[in-house]
């Protein structure tokens, strides 16, 4: 009798392919109809985000560890908001409105918790490529720099996107209000240092002998693909607020640091990915 075997690689291309496909729903629900988005549409966004993560984190690194990192990032982000919204430490004084947010915990919602989680690996993917981390271990200099850098291009996002998902669509409201579009600086302070911790202990998870059994395995570039455009997709429906709702104040400004900020992390990630990959084929 015959015997059918599927390639060994077959799990893993139909899982890319899944994480294309994510990928592509993340920037159609991002732009369509996005002038009309209800409150939770973003969200939704999210959590399609999550899935494509998660799943591409666990053949980069293991279920385990991708468990682990999700775990860490949603338990620990979530907990530095409850800090914000009911003691106002850190983020300042702000506060989720429990008719448009979903189901909450203690006041934060849940997919605020696991949004912590997509972007995250998202930058963390790019810190390791321009450190030369995709199949091995970071430490040192090189580690805390991974996370830095996570914490930075994170934050970025952030100052592209806060003024219109809290003053515009009123996803999460400021009482006393900021400088920036209403948002304040404290804000962005505590994105920076919240998110910043959480880098460096993912990367901590990477660098364990369990992780690094898949992580030791070498990847063609197109592999991290999916994480790195995923940051992208993000921010493209930033860039066209001007032209998909109105040329404010407020989206220019987003639009701007969208379309001259955020995309200087995905365009050094990729040179950097093709270029390692150039230098191999040509040794």
């Amino acid at each position: 009798m015959l015997k059918l075997t599927r390639p060994k690689n077959g799990g893993i291309e139909l899982k890319m392919i899944i994480c294309w496909v994510l990928l592509a729903l993340c920037l159609f629900f991002g732009l369509y109809p996005f002038a009309h988005h209800s409150p939770l549409t973003a969200y939704a966004v999210s959590n399609i985000a999550v899935v494509l993560c998660f799943i591409h984190c666990s053949m980069w690194a293991g279920w385990r560890t991708t468990i682990k990192m999700f775990l860490f990032s949603c338990l620990f982000g979530g907990f530095v908001e409850v800090l914000g919204v009911n003691f106002q430490y850190l983020y300042c004084n702000y506060y989720y409105p429990d008719v448009i947010n979903g189901p909450m915990v203690l006041g934060v919602p849940i997919m605020v918790m696991v949004s912590y989680f997509s972007l995250g690996y998202a930058c963390f993917i790019m810190g390791r490529v321009l450190v030369g981390g995709l199949s091995n271990k970071v430490h040192g200099m090189r580690w805390l720099g991974v996370a830095i850098f996570t914490a930075l291009v994170m934050t970025t996002h952030d100052f592209s996107n806060d003024p219109f998902m809290s003053t515009v669509k009123g996803l999460w409201i400021w009482r006393d209000g900021g400088a920036y579009f209403g948002v304040p600086l404290s804000n962005f302070i505590a994105w920076f240092i919240n998110t910043g911790i959480i880098a460096a202990v993912v990367g901590l998870f990477a660098n364990s002998d369990q992780a690094m059994k898949h992580i030791s395995v070498p990847q063609k570039p197109y592999f991290f693909l999916p994480p790195i455009l995923l940051y992208l997709a993000f921010e493209i429906p930033v860039m066209l607020r001007p032209i998909t709702i109105d040329s404010s104040a407020i989206n220019l400004a987003g639009s701007g640091i969208a379309m001259f900020a955020t995309t200087i992390p995905v365009l050094a990630a990729l040179l950097v990915l093709y270029g390692q990959n150039s230098q191999q084929d040509r040794t």
